[in-house]
Parts: C-alpha cells; structure tokens; sequence
C-alpha cells in the first residue's frame, strides 16, 4: 500500500463499523422512543433490566454492565429513585456500599419496558427471513471473534 493509500481518507459508509453503529443506533432510537411513554430514558430502561430478578446491584456493579462510569450510573439512578422505581440501602457485607433494587413500581415498569423492548426484537426478527437472520447473528458473531486478533501493525 502506497503512502498516499494510507494517508487517503475513509468514506464511513464503507467501514463495516459504520455500519454496525448506525444499526445498533437505530434499534436504540426505537426502543428510546417507545420508553418515553413509560417515563424513563433508554439508559433507564437497561438499569432496570439490569435489577429484574430481585438482585439487588451496587452502582459500581451497574456501571461496569452498563458500560458507563460510575458518575453516569450514580445519575441515572439518582432519576429513578426520584421516580420512585428504585431504593439504595446499605450492604449487609458492606457497610459503606449503598445496593439499588427495583422497588415494586420498579418491577412492573421493568416488565413494561422487557415487553416493549421484545416486541422490537420480534419485529426485526420477523421482518427478514430465516436464513438472513441466522447469517446476520452468525456474521456478528464472528466480527466479535475475529476484532481483538486483528493485526494492525503497519505493513509497506
């Protein structure tokens, strides 16, 4: 590859990241608009879900399944105890570690928003065909297997 290959701009729309943003965006956008109605945002709708099962979680804990830094998680559920969907107390192992669990509003909102979110999943699922969608998952699958061998050192 020439110097001037290496340095040439990438058009986004042929990098399969791209590609596999604007699809996770999409469903994300969908699922945002259809937990408006429930009153809670979309990251509000993940701690929810992250809490079924009766599980209580600290936000520590939540955080990190979440993906997000422990002030991002401290604020979203913050809003939900406000909300009313969520109460922190203290961890019988842990004095100084607060644990979230669903409160029972929590809980039937919690099961509003899994159907909402099914129900999204069922239509994708069912708007292509078998086969496509047994090679769309295996295809991501291997995406997800192949990306940390990837070798990227420079080649001339």
């Amino acid at each position: 590859m020439t110097a001037d290959a290496q340095s040439a701009p990438v058009a986004p729309a042929s990098m399969l990241s791209f590609h596999m943003k604007r699809a996770e965006q999409a469903i994300v956008a969908r699922k945002a608009h259809g937990v408006r109605d429930l009153d809670i945002t979309e990251a509000q709708c993940k701690v929810l879900g992250y809490l079924t099962g009766g599980a209580a979680k600290s936000c520590t804990q939540l955080s990190k399944e979440a993906l997000v830094t422990s002030q991002t998680m401290t604020g979203i559920v913050k809003n939900l105890e406000a909300k009313g969907l969520v109460e922190r107390h203290a961890s019988p192992d842990h004095g100084r570690v607060m644990l979230v669990s669903l409160t029972p509003a929590g809980e039937e909102r919690a099961a509003a928003a899994k159907s909402f979110s099914q129900r999204i999943e069922h239509g994708l699922r069912e708007a292509m065909t078998e086969e496509d969608y047994a090679q769309l998952v295996g295809l991501l699958d291997r995406v997800a297997d192949l990306a940390p061998q990837v070798d990227v050192t420079a080649k001339s």
